[in-house]
């Protein structure tokens, strides 16, 4: 059978048997994935060595048994006790996830085994083995492959185990049972039952076996006396520091394949295959991309004879969308490394030019004219920062709050400080909770403040708003270590680390390049690279460790990372926008490939998503005055100031409104789209099924609640291969178990429908809300207003887990059901929308008990409760970024198209200097027309609108929440950006934006 590779030595002599086993090896390359024409590595390896013993060394071990970690340590010790034990003929199992190099380790344990065990060697791939069961095992008249084996102990059997544990239909799922059960015998009891001979015999062969499958399943088949060696072979993703010395050992025997010799991995190219994502198959997927490297190399070669003779990033995983969408550019413009070197990146420069430049700027806010007609310190202020931080922050995120002057004087201060011998404090536990509400907070006052104390035209007071903020860093930077305030307490860099999540570049490092480092230089400093620079000393600013990064939003681009790691593992990549949320480009999810995108990774938090909002209305609140005079309202209370009157009272009363409008608008909207949204799918559902689906749900949910079997026990029967999925053959052999009625399959699939690697859990909550609806329609009338109605009044039970999850949290004692006290001990975890009595909680206990045994079974607990997936509005509400930035961007870009050109013409009235009015008309003054201003503004928000919108689709189909919500919000969005534009492109003459 095509299943099974024999090799027979037909010469004594442990050579030539080694060099037939691994040509029969070469046929087998479909297991590694690797074309035929291709050398496979792990046949090349010793059949070079049978018949070229001047080329390779007999000695020359496996490359997967490469490398210094402690695995593979621990691997080379269990292979030489293996070997120093010629007289043990137990099993050897290697477990281990798919692609850790176990078919390569059982190849080099065959090789090292003595020449009597090894004359005669069968390869089994069960995947093919059970295409030719009848083959392999046998029938009633005639012998089978194992009759065969069983009486030779000068055999090796090598198993090589399933890729997969998921079956494709019920007659495969039973022949791969029959084959499985075999096997078991043979490892387990050395016997093997004969169908040809009607009986049970002894199987002599050595078993040398490959799976997935952990030591634990045969112990349990066998128990714990079990006589194998097992042998546990870790991924690739667990020993990443192994590597190298395996893709070098591995080079060495692919490299004369291409006419290349001494070929060598540069240190790039290392750090390449390190930050590698190796989750999948890495054994194959590393043979596959060295070759297709060494091909490349060797095609550079022949048309450039200066090429080096090493592997550099360019020739490796050059197709792998990790690869592609990143470009390494500390790697690909090497002196950018040296920059970061330099002590004025950035310490240097904080201290002699920022701070210096800070002072002078209040001194002259301060002490110079009040106005921006007059001040050019003020209009740069107003009409240059706003716009130049928004520009800023797609390209590199937040490196302003690395040269931010509130923390240029807060670093001096720390520094003061701590010559003093002032013990700094580590951060305290409340400032992770407590910080990004009181970011908002003060944001929220700071423009107030601007609004009704009319800041951008007051010298004096937008100096006291710096130095507000200043004090805040200074406070903190003397009190606690690094920078407390700019992570947590800032609003500033509150804002800056929303827009970040947007960036196009990163500072990263993979956990693979920090594996046995004991220093962690990038986060204490002290490195001695960086002995010349007191700022890059200290280590990471904001007290990051840089390899478990979810996202950039906490980074501010220090570069100390990158300075003090002496092994250069954190990398500066330029990568897609957005690329943080697994959306590239923010560009709409239906003209992406969905290989190319991923679950986000940002981690949301309210107080911040609200810190988006207020970003919003306060670009509606520099219109004020548009907005007062078409509601009708006196716009000349948009200009009242500070006094104890009315009118101020009623300026601080719109400000206010006017500044959570995007923030309620959007709330209101939210909190309508979630009973809206439940009420659409269920009314729904209950107007488009008929009696007979809602008998066949009510027959199939009452048939599982009635068995009262453990949770582990229903989900075997939905998922009988234990691969974790439901396929169809699984569905029907459950009905089957559940005496569910054949007429009721097709309306049981059609209402269930067909999801690709759904899960048992999923599968339950779909069927228990299927049930819920039957009940709610058969309680009362079917419309949209009783059922929203319904939905509003409901104390619904809120949570992102499934069934499944919750009820074994709940189960304490393990045993697969809840007792009483385990059930009312539910309500204190949070899962209601509201809290529940222990009287009300013992009323849902026994309305849930229908089998009245006093506990419940997990059908029973799902029976009661009609469960939400809990989002809250800031998993949406980081939708709302895109938009938040192009509404300020627009704006600020609009002031600075019109002033910032003005501020040379303003430098002599801002140090009182009298010049003639020729010379002053021969300063360079740029103003913008407004067509233009507004085209661009049209542009801005227009680009920013598709983002949002396509960000909102992203977060809510990875939250898995509807459309009804989702289009909620998307409208609410499309009225915010046209309110936005509306007020921009209103006549200069009916107001004024940029007061």
């Amino acid at each position: 059978a095509p299943s099974t590779q024999s090799t027979m030595a037909v010469a004594a002599g442990k050579r030539a048997a080694t060099a037939l086993i691994a040509a029969t090896l070469i046929t087998a390359t479909t297991a590694f994935h690797i074309p035929k024409n291709q050398l496979a590595l792990h046949a090349g390896l010793r059949s070079a060595a049978a018949n070229d013993s001047s080329a390779f060394s007999s000695d020359i071990p496996t490359p997967i048994l490469e490398g210094g970690s402690t695995k593979a340590i621990r691997l080379r010790k269990q292979l030489q006790e293996i070997w120093n034990d010629p007289t043990n003929t137990s099993p050897i199992i290697l477990t281990g996830p798919k692609g850790s190099g176990k078919s390569e380790l059982a190849e080099e344990i065959v090789y090292q085994l003595p020449s009597w065990q090894t004359k005669i060697v069968h390869r089994l791939t069960l995947d093919d083995g059970i295409d030719f069961l009848d083959t392999i095992l046998g029938t009633a008249s005639h012998p089978g492959l194992f009759d065969d084996l069983s009486v030779q102990a000068n055999t090796t059997l090598v198993l090589k185990g399933f890729q997969s544990q998921n079956v494709d239909s019920k007659d495969s799922f039973d022949r791969r049972g029959e084959l499985i059960d075999v096997l078991d015998t043979m490892v387990t009891k050395g016997q093997f039952y004969s169908t040809y001979e009607n009986s049970t015999k002894a199987f002599l062969p050595r078993i040398v076996g490959c799976t997935q499958r952990p030591p634990q399943y045969f112990t349990e088949r066998c128990g714990k006396h079990l006589n194998a060696t097992f042998i546990k072979v870790p991924s690739f993703e667990q020993r990443k520091s192994d590597i190298q010395a395996i893709a070098a050992a591995k080079i060495k025997l692919l490299e004369r394949k291409f006419g290349l010799t001494n070929i060598e991995l540069s240190k790039e190219g290392r750090q390449r295959l390190l930050d590698h994502r190796w989750e999948v198959d890495g054994d194959s997927e590393l043979d596959s991309e060295l070759y297709n490297g060494l091909q490349l190399l060797a095609s550079e070669k022949k048309w450039n004879p200066f090429a080096t003779d090493s592997l550099e990033p360019r020739h490796l995983l050059v197709n792998a969308y990790d690869e592609t969408i990143r470009k390494r550019l500390l790697y690909d413009i090497p002196f950018l490394r040296n920059v970061i070197m330099s002590p004025w990146v950035f310490g240097k420069t904080l201290t002699y030019i920022v701070t210096p430049v800070f002072i002078l700027v209040n001194l002259i806010l301060f002490l110079g004219p009040q106005t921006r007609e007059e001040n050019a310190a003020l209009t740069f202020f107003w009409a240059g920062w706003w716009p130049g931080i928004m520009l800023v922050f797609p390209f590199l995120g937040r490196i302003w709050c690395t040269v931010c002057p509130f923390m240029a004087v807060g670093n001096i201060a720390q520094e003061i400080a701590t010559n003093m011998g002032v013990q700094l404090k580590k951060w305290p536990s409340w400032a992770k909770e407590s910080g990004p509400a009181f970011a908002f907070g003060l944001f929220y006052a700071i423009l107030m403040w601007e609004e009704l104390w009319n800041l951008p035209q007051s010298g004096a007071l937008s100096a006291c708003l710096l130095l507000l903020i200043t004090s805040g860093a200074v406070v903190n930077s003397v009190i606690y270590e690094k920078r407390l305030w700019c992570r947590y307490m800032c609003p500033i860099g509150a804002m800056n680390k929303m827009f970040a999540t947007l960036s196009m570049t990163e500072v990263r490092t993979f956990k693979s390049n920090c594996e046995g480092c004991t220093t962690a230089e990038c986060i204490n400093g002290g490195s001695p690279t960086v002995a010349h620079d007191n700022y890059a000393l200290k280590g990471c600013t904001m007290d990051l460790k840089n390899n478990q990064l979810r996202d950039m939003g906490d980074c501010v681009m220090c570069m100390s990372c990158v300075a003090n790691c002496q092994r250069e593992s954190p990398e500066f990549n330029l990568r897609p926008l957005g690329q943080d949320y697994g959306l590239p480009w923010l560009l709409p999810k239906s003209i992406q490939s969905s290989e190319n995108m991923a679950l986000s990774q940002v981690e949301t938090n309210f107080w911040l998503g609200g810190i988006v909002c207020i970003l919003q209305g306060s670009v509606l609140l520099h219109f004020l005055p548009k907005i007062l005079t078409d509601f009708g309202m006196d716009p000349t209370i948009a200009t009242v100031g500070p006094a104890l009157d009315t009118a101020f009272a009623t300026h601080t009363m719109l400000a206010f409104a006017v500044l959570g409008f995007p923030g309620g608008l959007s709330f209101i909207a939210d909190t309508a789209a979630v009973p809206l949204e439940s009420s659409v799918k269920v009314l729904k559902r209950q107007l488009t099924r008929t009696p007979a689906e809602n008998a066949a749900i009510k027959t199939l949910y009452e048939s599982m609640l009635k068995q009262n079997v453990d949770v582990s026990a229903a989900i075997k029967e939905w998922d009988q291969d234990g691969d974790g999925t439901v396929s169809d053959w699984e569905v029907k052999e459950a009905f089957k178990l559940l005496d569910i009625p054949e007429y009721e399959y097709g309306l049981l699939f059609n209402l269930l429908g067909k999801e690709e690697g759904r899960t048992v859990s999923s599968l339950f909550d779909d069927i228990q809300e299927l049930y819920f609806d039957v009940q709610e329609a058969q309680r009362g009338s079917v419309s949209l207003a009783a059922t929203f109605k319904n939905q509003m009044s409901e104390n619904d039970f809120e949570t992102k887990l499934t069934f499944v999850e919750i009820f074994n949290r709940l189960d304490k004692d393990g045993n697969g059901f809840l007792s009483k006290d385990e059930f009312l001990a539910m309500s204190k975890e949070g899962y209601f929308k509201k809290p529940l009595s222990e009287e009300e909680l013992n009323d849902l206990f026994y309305q849930a008990d229908v089998l009245g045994i006093g506990r419940l079974n997990l059908f029973e607990f799902m029976s009661i409760l009609r469960k939400n997936v809990k989002i809250g509005i800031q998993e949406i509400g980081y939708g709302y970024l895109p938009l938040a930035w192009g509404s300020l961007t627009a704006y600020w870009l609009g002031l600075g198209m019109q002033e910032l050109g003005l501020t040379l013409v303003r430098v002599p009235s801002t140090f009182n200097v009298w010049i003639s009015q020729g010379f002053r008309d021969s300063i360079p003054q740029y103003v913008f027309d407004t067509s233009t201003i507004h085209a661009v503004q049209v542009s801005v928000m227009l680009v920013s609108y598709i983002a949002s919108v396509a960000l909102t689709q992203k977060l809510c189909d990875d939250n898995r929440i509807g459309p009804v919500r989702f289009g909620t919000h998307a409208v609410t969005q499309s009225i915010g950006a046209a309110i936005t534009l509306y007020l921009m492109l209103s006549p200069e003459a009916i107001v004024s934006a940029y007061r």
